[in-house]
C-alpha cells in the first residue's frame, strides 16, 4: 500500500492541457488529494519562473512552495529557500551557443526574464504565462538561473547535443520538443525533492511525483511512487511506476484514483 507523504507536480504537460487549462477533473484531483484519506501537502515542480507559477497555485488553492526553474530556484512565500545559478561563464557560453543556432534565446534570473530581442517564440510564451520579458544585452545578465531555447525541434537537438559536448557544467533537457530548458548541473527537480523533504522531513520513498518531460525523469527517477502523463517522454515511461492518460485526458485524475486504490482508500 501507497504512504504519501508530499505529491509533486510538474505543471506544462501535466496539470496543465495542451492549450494550458487546468480541466475540472484535475481540480478534483487536487481535492481528493487534499482531503481524502490519502491527504498530503502538494507542490508544483516546474521549469516555469515563479512569477508563472503563481496563478497555477493560487486557481489549485495550493501552498506558495515551488520547486522553480528545474530546481534552480526554491520558494516559499517568496522567500528563497535554495538556489543554484549557472556559473557565469558557462551562462554566457550558453548563450552564445542559442544566438549562434537562430534560437529564442531567455534568460531567467531569479524572479526577472530577460531577452535581447522580441521575437514569435517569446511573444507566444509571454501571452501563455501573462508576463513580458525584459530587452537586454544578454552579455551584461550577472546571474542566470535558467536558459531557455526555444524554436524549431532539429536547431534544438543540435544546440542540446552541443551544450553537452561543449559546456559539462550545465544540464540541458527537453521540456517540449521546442523548448530546451538548461541549467546549472547541480539544479534539477530531484534536488528540489531533496530539498523540500529535508524542510518536510519527508523521506524520498513517501514522496509521489507527476511529471510528462525529460526534465522529469530524474524527479520520477527519486520519488518512492511515480506517475508519467500518457503524453510524456519515453524515457519516463519506461521509468515510471504508473503510465495514466494524456493531460487532455483527464490523465491526472485517473492517476490519482489509482493511487487511491493501490492505498486503500476510496473516493
Amino acid at each position: 500500500m501507497l504512504d504519501p507523504r508530499l505529491y509533486a507536480f510538474d505543471i506544462d504537460g501535466t496539470l496543465l492541457t495542451t492549450d494550458y487549462k487546468i480541466l475540472p477533473s484535475t481540480i478534483e484531483a487536487m481535492t481528493l488529494l487534499a482531503k481524502g484519506k490519502l491527504r498530503a501537502p502538494i507542490m508544483l515542480a516546474s521549469a516555469r519562473s515563479p512569477r508563472a507559477i503563481d496563478p497555477i497555485a493560487r486557481e489549485l488553492n495550493l501552498a506558495p512552495l515551488y520547486v522553480s526553474l528545474n530546481g534552480a530556484f526554491i520558494v516559499q512565500d517568496r522567500r528563497v529557500l535554495y538556489e543554484k545559478p549557472m556559473g557565469k561563464e558557462a551562462a554566457q557560453a550558453v548563450v552564445a551557443i542559442g544566438q549562434e543556432a537562430g534560437l529564442s534565446v531567455n534568460v531567467y534570473s531569479g524572479w526577472n526574464w530577460f531577452i535581447d530581442a522580441s521575437n514569435p517564440w517569446s511573444t507566444h510564451e509571454a501571452n501563455m504565462v501573462s508576463w513580458q520579458p525584459e530587452i537586454r544585452d544578454l552579455r551584461r545578465v550577472d546571474t542566470a538561473h535558467k536558459v531557455l531555447f526555444m524554436g524549431d525541434q532539429d536547431a534544438i537537438l543540435k544546440a542540446q547535443r552541443r551544450l553537452n559536448r561543449d559546456v559539462r557544467s550545465v544540464a540541458a533537457h527537453l521540456s517540449i520538443p521546442h523548448y530546451l530548458e538548461i541549467v546549472d548541473a547541480g539544479a534539477s527537480k530531484a534536488k528540489g525533492l531533496e530539498i523540500v523533504g529535508e524542510l518536510l522531513q519527508i523521506d524520498f520513498r513517501h514522496m509521489v511525483a507527476f511529471g510528462d518531460g525529460e526534465n522529469d525523469l530524474a524527479m520520477l527517477k527519486r520519488a518512492g511512487f511515480s506517475v508519467a502523463m500518457g503524453n510524456a517522454h519515453p524515457s519516463l515511461k519506461e521509468q515510471a511506476d504508473l503510465v495514466t492518460s494524456s493531460n487532455d485526458q483527464d490523465g491526472v485524475f485517473q492517476a490519482v484514483l489509482k493511487i487511491m486504490e493501490l492505498g486503500g482508500a476510496s473516493r
